[in-house]
């Protein structure tokens, strides 16, 4: 069941140093089919490619994941979300973070990532992260 939405952040880490942390964690997800992408990530990462080939590896590899359709009222359920950010003084979160965490929230996904963006808007929107536990080298839900 592909129950984690993994952000950017951790996939870049992921193509650039297999040997990080969440590198490694992410390789288990992978093993276990546990992870699933949206059309954002994907143009993030495979957009980044530098060469027509990497691009072209990339794609392949993302569009062999299971992925998250946009829900209805999402833009404006972003609104609401970047609306109650403000009101308890939050600013500066991105269109694309708020786009994945109402998207995780909908489908009720963990959200995997090193954006401390994701930690701010826990505290006004109900979204689940992936912590790790560096000193076990285990994911904690």
């Amino acid at each position: 069941m592909s129950d984690v939405l993994v952000d950017s952040s951790v996939w870049i880490d992921f193509f650039r140093k297999k040997s990080s942390p969440e590198g490694e964690a992410l390789d288990r997800l992978l093993e276990e089919n546990r992870v699933c992408t949206v059309d954002l990530i994907k143009v993030e990462i495979v957009g980044g490619a530098k060469t027509l080939q990497q691009f072209e590896d990339l794609k392949s590899y993302f569009d062999a994941l299971p992925l998250l359709e946009e829900p209805q009222g999402l833009w404006e359920n972003m609104m609401h979300l970047q609306f109650n950010l403000h009101r308890k003084g939050i600013q500066g979160v991105g269109i694309p973070d708020l786009m994945i965490a109402v998207m995780a929230q909908t489908y009720h996904k963990v959200i995997f990532t090193r954006d401390h963006d994701f930690k701010r808007i826990r505290n006004v929107f109900p979204i689940q992260l992936m912590e790790l536990n560096v000193n076990q080298n285990r994911t904690k839900e």
